[in-house]
């Protein structure tokens, strides 16, 4: 979870360009399923559901920034090559 976290916001941060690019190959929508959230401490583990998403961060918002992470999950979200 943690190299994840790690990378994300990184690319947040440091490299916006690299996430409006793929920001616009991006589609789909969440399903609000979970599996992205991991070990998130707004993330019921019961009910897979997030306690904040009404207010839930911009970078929250933004998921995913890049294919790197969807790879390893099936979600609502794709990405165009």
């Amino acid at each position: 979870m943690w190299d994840g976290w790690i990378r994300r916001r990184v690319v947040w941060y440091l490299q916006k360009k690299k996430v409006v690019k793929w920001q616009d190959k991006r589609s789909g929508e969440c399903v609000r399923c979970g599996r992205c959230c991991g070990q998130c401490p707004a993330l019921d583990t019961e009910n897979k559901r997030c306690r904040i998403y009404g207010i839930r961060p911009a970078i929250c918002k933004a998921f995913p920034l890049t294919p790197d992470d969807i790879k390893n999950i099936k979600c609502g979200f794709n990405f165009r090559k």
